[in-house]
């Protein structure tokens, strides 16, 4: 503060006197400010940041694209809102292809086996029969290996999950997240050990005496069935389960089996979209069935056959049964759901007392699902173990547990028909003969073969597949020349196709097609002529379900080839086997 001359009391510098930059100096000219010196000059530059700044903003704002035009940017869409992509679109990027190539959904092959077990990838010979094949890099998928193409004139994504049933689910999980809305079908293919035969060799309590020698099991054999139960899914103690040992003839005991949900989650996969599931699997049974079908497959070489004689020789001398003859000519036999199931588990067992119990488990897993929702259900539960085979694989729960809980999401736009097609392997136990009075012990032990056996098993189960979808390719393409060679055929044709597919119409053709439709029996004739024609006739609606598995008619020829012996197909229907 100052006095001024003038007045006896101080004045007081408000705000107002900016005092931070000068003094209140009376009549006189204002001097520099002693405080802020460098004010002006701080002022100035300010001002030509703040210029700078507007600038690049504009400029920043300038080049911008508009809003949306970049989905992922920032994850805003046209008019600023959040941008989902389409399933389509999800499933487009995931596997690299156009819409147009995926406008149609395609089919879903898996396997597990990339060929680090056994020598041969399970995948082999579908793969090699791919047109127009695109692969994914490993380093994209968790699953082992993914290849997308044509298979006779279908697309399909064949995939290889990688062994064992955690695999197989998260490889699934990711293959349905990213393109569940356009899978039409899955299938699951794998090899397996079995029981020796149907209703097993022993089956305690009555330890007297082997089974009769009837339907015996074969390496190539086939099991298609859409049901699977974990076979680790059981509460027991040591001495429950090795009560009867060293006896062979006994049934390991336990105090909950895989019905007990409450104890270790889902472990019976037998009701999940039952109907669509069999509806499929009667598709593989009754084109492997058909004479084209069985004369597609191959047969057993003599390394094979040498396996085959051995194993059921010694069984044969410890039981003292007579069992069928081991025949070169025979064909593999196609069992169906109503006979076998997967009894799955990462434990590679050997044992008489293991294989009736898991006969055990496939039996309450067909119950299930032959008597889920059906008035006859009653009967059709009386299953034992006598009436069933034990198919013992890996992955078919993992696959199953991650379809089913897929299903019951919100998000899920319909359902997908799935099933197992296994094949025979090896068995699951060795030859046995009776000690004494009820008690059985191992005759002799047979080295396990995990390269002749695979082989053969991984050749007839890529044939079964494979004669699916030859038959589908060669419906179509003689559907396709009923439609060019006649309008009113073609729309008669299109409406059977869409209320019934191509088992359906082939039964409603071979009924006379005009009931019900207003049609002219003149319309349906050619259809009906062609149909048969196209093998999508009897043998591929009726037999089906129950009880068919072990028939058959045997061909003569071993032409690894589809098609062989039963009239030559269309180029683009054929398939080849590479197997001696």
């Amino acid at each position: 503060m100052t006095k001024d001359p003038q007045l006896t009391e101080p004045l007081v510098a408000s705000a107002d006197d900016h005092e931070a930059c000068q003094l209140h100096v009376p009549m006189e000219a204002p001097a520099p400010s002693r405080r802020c010196p460098r004010c002006p000059r701080v002022l100035v530059r300010l001002g030509l940041a703040a210029v700078f700044l507007a600038t690049w903003t504009l400029v920043a704002l300038w080049i911008q694209p508009p809003a949306g035009d970049y989905p992922a940017d920032l994850g805003k869409g046209k008019g600023g809102h959040s941008y989902v992509p389409s399933q389509a679109e999800v499933c487009e990027d995931y596997l690299g292809l156009s819409a147009s190539r995926l406008a149609d959904g395609f089919s879903l092959i898996l396997t597990a086996d990339p060929g680090t077990f056994s020598g041969t990838p399970e995948a082999h010979h579908i793969i090699a029969n791919l047109r127009r094949k695109i692969e994914k890099p490993a380093s994209e998928s968790v699953c082992g290996g993914l290849y997308f193409g044509d298979l006779m004139g279908q697309d399909v994504l064949v995939v290889t999950t990688g062994i064992g049933p955690t695999a197989a689910g998260l490889c699934v999980q990711e293959l349905l997240t990213a393109c569940g809305s356009v899978v039409t079908e899955m299938i699951y293919f794998g090899t397996s050990g079995w029981s020796p035969q149907l209703g097993g060799v022993l089956n305690p309590p009555d330890c007297t005496g082997a089974n009769p020698g009837r339907k015996i099991t074969r390496v190539g054999d086939v099991c298609i069935s859409p049901v699977s139960v974990n076979w680790v899914c059981k509460k027991s103690t040591w001495t429950l389960q090795a009560e009867g040992f060293p006896n062979q003839c006994f049934r390991p005991k336990e105090v909950a089996g895989p019905d007990a949900a409450q104890l270790y989650g889902e472990c019976l996969f037998a009701t999940d979209n039952l109907d669509a599931n069999l509806a499929l699997a009667d598709q593989l049974i009754s084109v492997a069935r058909t004479p084209r079908g069985r004369a597609a497959t191959p047969l057993r070489n003599p390394t094979v056959l040498g396996l085959e004689r051995h194993y059921w020789g010694l069984m044969r001398n410890g039981t003292g049964v007579r069992y069928p003859a081991i025949s070169a000519d025979d064909r593999p036999v196609v069992w169906d759901y109503s006979q076998c199931a997967e009894v799955d588990g990462q434990f590679f067992f050997t044992g008489a007392p293991w294989e009736i119990k898991a006969r055990d488990y496939a039996a309450e897993a067909i119950a299930a699902a032959l008597g889920f929702g059906s008035p006859e259900g009653e009967e059709r539960t009386r299953l034992s173990s006598e009436d069933v085979i034990a198919v013992s694989a890996m992955e078919g729960v993992g696959v199953a547990e991650a379809l089913e809980k897929y299903h019951r999401l919100d998000s899920t736009p319909r359902r997908i028909p799935y099933t197992n097609v296994r094949t025979l392997s090896n068995w699951i136990h060795h030859p046995v003969s009776q000690k004494s009075e009820g008690v059985w012990g191992i005759y002799q032990e047979v080295p396990e073969d995990y390269v002749n056996g695979y082989a053969y098993a991984i050749a007839t189960g890529s044939a079964t597949i494979l004669s699916l979808y030859q038959q589908r390719c060669l419906a179509a393409e003689a559907l396709a020349d009923v439609a060019a060679a006649d309008g009113a055929q073609a729309r008669l044709l299109g409406s059977q196709l869409r209320k019934n597919g191509l088992g359906g119409m082939a039964m409603w053709a071979r009924k006379g097609g005009a009931e019900g439709e207003g049609a002219r029996p003149a319309e349906t004739e050619g259809v009906r002529g062609t149909v048969e024609r196209a093998g999508v006739g009897a043998a591929q609606v009726e037999g089906r379900r129950v009880g068919a598995g072990a028939g058959g008619v045997q061909q003569e020829g071993g032409a690894a080839s589809g098609g062989a012996g039963v009239g030559k197909p269309s180029s683009k229907c054929t398939f080849t086997i590479e197997y001696s």
